[in-house]
């Protein structure tokens, strides 16, 4: 039996038993334990089960992980969710302190907080593989903007691949990183493979990271992965973010910061 019939067959049963054993898989499917826990470890790191000692359980609906679109163009991602993402990195700013040195992804939220700090701040040091943000942020004469080097992708006009090492030996005190998909068991997710090694260097360079999503990224999964939640310091998204979800993402330890768009204030 091949790998994806073990997999389809152990979600059947989990759908029509709520759990399975690892010893009675094994005997169904004529295969060794040692086969069945790799399934078993294998759904769980894409979202559609959880392992429990000796077998699996299956998880509520809204937390199995849904797949991301092949890809989402940078135009595209510029009309949705505007209100929710100015509402997420005006919060966010307000992390940011002068003369700080911060880091910038690439994506419409990064942007947004890149034009963002260009309205509250004076001088800052900030590292970004955004050819997009640098220009915004070149306005602000108090600026120093450090553009790291790479393959330009000119669809998202961002720099990816190898060409991170430029980093070696810097420090930044605040990396605000985007993604794709959220999600508790998955991690975060993104689209393009050179982003996400740039992304997880700056993380790795940073003393906090915090990463921008709409709630509408939650409960997906894309392609790359970039992370674990439990590697980043906070999450901050809008109040539309599913119970569910909400209370998965807390489970895993990470800092979980719900902001209210403008209209939502309005109301109360």
């Amino acid at each position: 039996m091949l790998a994806l019939e073990r997999h389809n067959l152990i979600l059947d049963l989990l759908k029509k038993n709520g759990s399975v054993r690892t010893s009675d898989l094994a005997a169904a499917m004529s295969v060794s334990s040692e086969t069945i826990r790799k399934d078993l470890d294998y759904l769980e790191q894409n979202g559609q089960l959880e392992r429990v000692h000796g077998g699996a359980i299956s998880i509520p609906q809204k937390l199995v992980a849904e797949p991301v679109e092949t890809h989402v163009s940078l135009d595209a991602r510029n009309t949705q969710h505007m209100e929710e993402k100015a509402a997420i990195v005006s919060y966010a700013a307000g992390m940011v302190k002068e003369k700080q040195v911060v880091a910038l992804d690439y994506g419409s939220t990064s942007f947004l907080m890149a034009k963002e700090l260009t309205k509250r701040f004076q001088s800052l040091t900030v590292i970004t593989n955004s050819v997009r943000n640098a220009l915004a942020l070149v306005r602000c004469p108090g600026f120093t903007v450090i553009l790291v080097g790479g393959i330009l992708n000119k669809e998202e006009l961002s720099l990816g691949n190898d060409f991170s090492v430029m980093l070696d030996g810097l420090h930044i005190d605040i990396l605000f990183m985007s993604a794709g998909g959220i999600h508790p068991t998955v991690g975060l997710t993104d689209q393009g493979f050179g982003e996400a090694r740039v992304q997880n260097k700056m993380r790795q360079l940073s003393s906090r990271t915090v990463v921008l999503a709409d709630s509408g990224k939650f409960g997906k999964a894309s392609l790359v992965k970039i992370c674990s939640l439990q590697d980043v310091n906070t999450i901050i998204t809008d109040t539309s973010l599913d119970p569910t979800m909400e209370k998965a993402v807390r489970e895993t330890g990470v800092e979980l910061i719900m902001v209210p768009t403008e209209e939502k204030l309005n109301l109360h």
